[in-house]
């Protein structure tokens, strides 16, 4: 695998192959995000960009570099579909020309409210919702001014029906243990759907490998791997060198713990060791970044966190 209003400041402290400047590794997010800057659910650095993704509406965002400053601009808007119905993005891959966006292709339902009688809050839960609007997978092509080129689309609900042990899921809603997909990552003509839910018995949670066509936007040969993160679900995933990387957290809010583990792309059905913890974070951790300062260096792992401004971005200790 091969893996390459007021003005806000966040100073970041990354440094991404290829910037060109060993002087500095501060890199800012400088502007107002054009997307919901509190429920960020995805991210991706390159030496030329950032993108980001949120859990709400229709968009991500593209944040054009500049010197060691990332610029968040409304025209770096990219609008996925022309509907109003919100895409629950909750991951983002990148393998130039193209930026890969994944909804979560989650049902959903609705929550009870302290001010309503027991009567009404029964006839709220007993209805489960689908939104087909979650159910894509998005691929952007950026051309050189960061512009999408082209965007397509397709579900992965049929792969997903078609593979035994995912389709009993598929009935019930995502924060219930039902399908719930949350990390993307790609690695050369690999695409790999993890997944916050199901959580199977013995502890394994379900990851797709799909294999890209080559002339058009569509796979084949979807692989099913299990791995066990302890109970947790995947929060999101990303390629780096020849691996994986995967940040586990809980299927709804609890425990409040988050892990990054390292995972060679095979099935592991015993615990899968982590190499980072995030115990109590102040956000919901649900974008990981990966990279060294050099080639001799330690990994660094970046995290953004739902609830948080911009994704209240922190290297891990």
């Amino acid at each position: 695998m091969t893996f390459p209003s007021m003005v806000i400041f966040l100073v970041l402290g990354l440094f991404i192959p290829g910037l060109g400047s060993a002087s500095s590794t501060d890199i800012s997010i400088k502007g107002k995000l054009s997307i919901d800057p509190d429920n960020i659910s995805g991210m991706v650095i390159t030496e030329n960009f950032m993108a980001l993704a949120t859990d709400e509406g229709t968009a991500i965002q593209v944040l054009a570099r500049q010197g060691n400053e990332f610029i968040a601009l409304p025209r770096n808007k990219i609008t996925l579909t022309p509907g109003k119905d919100e895409l629950d993005i909750e991951g983002l891959a990148w393998q130039a020309p193209y930026l890969y966006a994944v909804g979560s292709h989650a049902k959903k339902r609705k929550k009870i409210k302290s001010d309503a009688s027991n009567k009404q809050n029964i006839k709220r839960l007993t209805l489960i919702h689908d939104e087909p609007a979650r159910n894509q997978l998005f691929q952007i092509q950026l051309d050189n001014r960061l512009n999408a080129r082209q965007i397509k689309a397709f579900s992965l609900m049929p792969i997903i029906q078609d593979t035994p042990i995912l389709e009993p899921f598929t009935a019930l809603p995502g924060k219930e243990n039902g399908i719930d997909i949350e990390g993307i990552a790609v690695s050369e003509n690999h695409l790999y759907i993890g997944f916050r839910g199901p959580v199977l018995r013995g502890n394994l949670v379900p990851i797709l490998k799909l294999t890209l066509k080559d002339k058009k936007f569509s796979v084949k040969t979807p692989k099913l791997k299990l791995v066990n993160l302890g109970g947790l679900g995947i929060r999101d995933m990303v390629a780096f060198e020849d691996k994986l990387y995967l940040l586990s957290g809980p299927v709804n809010n609890i425990p409040n713990v988050y892990h990054v583990h390292v995972w060679n792309g095979k099935a592991h059905l015993t615990p899968l060791p982590y190499l980072k913890t995030l115990d109590r974070p102040l956000g919901k951790p649900e974008a990981l970044v990966v990279n060294r300062l050099n080639q001799e260096s330690n990994l660094l792992f970046w995290v953004g966190q739902d609830g948080l401004k911009n994704g209240g971005i922190k290297l891990l200790d």
